[in-house]
């Protein structure tokens, strides 16, 4: 699904793209706050985020400056034909603690600070979005630019992170350059029939981990959800500098994977850390560089593991042959796992994933 669907651009932006972004955008926010005093809830940032963003995948057609337009004129009935597109999406089989978390988060609104910090991130990522493209198409773009800049300056009178991000140059370059993972597509290597950035499988990836948690949280374990979701959301954004290097390169000599552990250390810190607080890097330095630590990296791995099993299964479904042996090589992994979320996933999502995709294209 691409944003601007209906303009002409000069920059793809998918609908996956966007939402990690806007998560991103969030966090930043909420770190801002926090050094002004204010507490904020990354987990319902997250959640809210990424179950807001499913009606789209049924309201695709409802781009977001017709969607604004809508909300001035009927805020009521766009939100009753939103509140179908998420019955639709609540009615396929999920465990129900998972339904009702969705539900329930979807509901608060007694987050009041979280709600206008996502609000101001989406405006900010809508912002970036337009601003690019209305260097080639200046007069197709001037209508949306000037309502996103004239909603963002009203915004910042009352969220004091906004506004500190709004003066502050050096914060709008790091949050430009952590956008160039939009830029950097999964499976270099090989030919897609349906390619995905890294950027929008770290959306995917930071999903599964919430799922992951809330199976196995509700079996017997007692995962912490903030801290899977932020190694989740973040843990490939020094491929936005150094590009991926495939793994069978990084081990073809001895030691270059221990060298190119420094280069990408000394090149965040040129092109990432240098445009932020001390304090801000050392919050998220671990999560960015050394993600897959302690207890919660096999987690967070699994997902990762499933979201490349998903993407190998639709390319090999599409008759992709090369996937067919990556698909395979995957899934031997991904079954050694033998955890209650992952056997989930594999009987439920995996193997039934067909007859699912096809029943609701009947539909």
């Amino acid at each position: 699904m691409k944003r601007w669907n209906n303009f002409p651009r000069i920059e793809d932006v998918s609908h996956l793209d966007n939402v990690w972004f806007v998560m991103h955008v969030a966090l930043f926010l909420a770190y801002l706050e926090e050094k002004e005093g204010h507490k904020i809830d990354r987990e319902f940032l997250l959640k809210r985020i990424i179950f807001n963003s499913f009606s789209s995948l049924i309201l695709s057609d409802i781009s977001s400056g017709t969607r604004d337009y809508i909300l001035k004129i009927d805020n009521k009935i766009f939100n009753e034909i939103e509140k179908k597109a998420f019955d639709f999406i609540l009615w396929w089989d999920a465990p129900k603690f998972i339904k009702e978390d969705i539900i329930s988060t979807l509901e608060n609104t007694d987050n009041k600070l979280e709600l206008s910090i996502i609000e101001a991130s989406k405006k900010y990522a809508w912002f970036i979005e337009c601003k690019i493209n209305e260097k080639v198409f200046g007069d197709i773009y001037e209508v949306p630019l000037n309502q996103i800049h004239l909603n963002l300056e009203e915004k910042r009178k009352d969220l004091v992170s906004l506004d500190i991000l709004l003066k502050n140059d050096n914060y709008k370059k790091y949050l430009t350059h952590i956008r160039r993972l939009s830029h950097s597509m999964r499976w270099m290597g090989q030919r897609r029939i349906f390619p995905i950035s890294v950027m929008s499988h770290l959306v995917v990836i930071t999903f599964l981990s919430y799922i992951i948690w809330e199976i196995e949280n509700n079996a017997w374990a007692n995962y912490n959800i903030e801290g899977l979701m932020l190694r989740s959301i973040y843990h490939d954004i020094p491929e936005a500098i150094t590009g991926d290097i495939i793994t069978p390169t990084k081990k073809a000599v001895e030691w270059f994977e221990e060298v190119l552990e420094q280069v990408e250390i000394k090149m965040m810190d040129d092109y990432i850390f240098s445009y932020v607080d001390e304090e801000y890097k050392k919050q998220v330095f671990n999560y960015m560089l050394k993600p897959f630590e302690w207890e919660l990296w096999k987690v967070a791995k699994q997902a990762d593991m499933l979201s490349a099993l998903f993407e190998a299964k639709i390319e090999r479904d599409f008759w992709a042959k090369v996937f067919w042996d990556i698909y395979r090589n995957i899934k031997k992994r991904v079954n050694k796992y033998w955890t209650i979320s992952v056997d989930y996933m594999l009987k439920n999502w995996i193997d039934s994933f067909d007859e699912k995709t096809l029943t609701m294209n009947i539909k």
